[in-house]
C-alpha cells in the first residue's frame, strides 16, 4: 500500500508540475517574447529609429484659481500646490509622466515641474507672478519606448510589479521544466548535457568579454 500511495503521490506532483510548467509559460508568453526582442534592440544601441518621435513647445496661461495659489517656504505646502498645477496639466494638456518632480523659488517666483515617462519627458517652467507657462515635451519614439519599458525606466510602480511577476513566472517555467526532464530517464542525460553546454557558452562569452 505504501508503494502504491507513494506512486500516486509522485504522479500527482508530476501532474501539478506539468500544469505549472504549461500555464506559467502561457502567462508570460507575450511578455517573454517582448523582453527577448527588446533585449536584442537594447544590445544594439546603434539601431536607431525616429518612428513616432515628436518634440513640441507650448506657451500657456495658468487659470486664475491656480495663479492665486499662495507660495511660501513650507515644503509640504509647495508639494500640495505643485500637485494641483500638475493635475491641471495632466487633465487639460495631456502631460504624461509616471515620475513627477518639482522645484520652486519663491523669491524669484518661478516653479519648475518635471514629468518623466518611458522614452520622453515634459519640462514646465511657470512664472508664478504672471501665470505664464512654458511647456516643452520630448518623445523619442516607439523603439525608445520599447527599450525603456524593458528596463522599467520611468514606467511607474505597476510596470515594475509586472516585470517582477514575469521574472517569477519565468523562474517557475525553468525550474518546472528541469523537474519534468529529470523525471524522464531517457532524456535526462541529453537534457543535462544541453544545460551544461549553455553554462559553458555563458562562461566563454563572459571570459571573452574580459579580453
Amino acid at each position: 500500500m505504501s508503494v502504491v500511495s507513494s506512486g500516486a503521490h509522485s504522479a500527482q506532483v508530476s501532474k501539478f508540475i506539468r500544469l505549472l510548467h504549461i500555464y506559467s509559460s502561457m502567462l508570460v508568453l507575450v511578455l517573454l517574447l517582448f523582453f527577448a526582442a527588446t533585449g536584442i534592440t537594447l544590445n544594439h544601441p546603434d539601431w536607431q529609429s525616429s518612428l513616432g518621435a515628436e518634440s513640441k513647445a507650448l506657451e500657456l496661461q495658468l487659470p486664475e484659481q491656480l495663479k492665486q495659489l499662495p507660495w511660501t517656504e513650507d515644503q509640504l505646502q509647495q508639494a500640495i500646490q505643485a500637485e494641483k498645477i500638475a493635475l491641471w496639466l495632466r487633465d487639460e494638456h495631456q502631460v504624461q509622466g509616471a515620475v513627477f518632480n518639482f522645484s520652486v523659488e519663491p523669491d524669484e517666483q518661478l516653479l519648475e515641474l518635471d514629468f518623466k515617462r518611458p522614452a520622453g519627458y515634459s519640462s514646465v517652467l511657470i512664472e508664478l507672478e504672471t501665470g505664464r507657462v512654458e511647456l516643452t515635451t520630448e518623445y523619442a519614439g516607439t523603439l525608445a519606448l520599447l527599450n525603456d519599458l524593458h528596463k522599467g525606466r520611468y514606467a511607474g510602480a505597476s510596470w515594475k510589479w509586472l516585470i517582477d511577476i514575469t521574472a517569477i513566472a519565468c523562474l517557475l517555467f525553468g525550474i518546472s521544466g528541469f523537474y519534468l526532464l529529470w523525471r524522464q530517464p531517457s532524456r535526462r542525460r541529453s537534457g543535462i548535457n544541453t544545460a551544461l553546454f549553455g553554462v559553458l557558452l555563458l562562461l566563454v562569452a563572459y571570459l571573452t568579454a574580459l579580453h
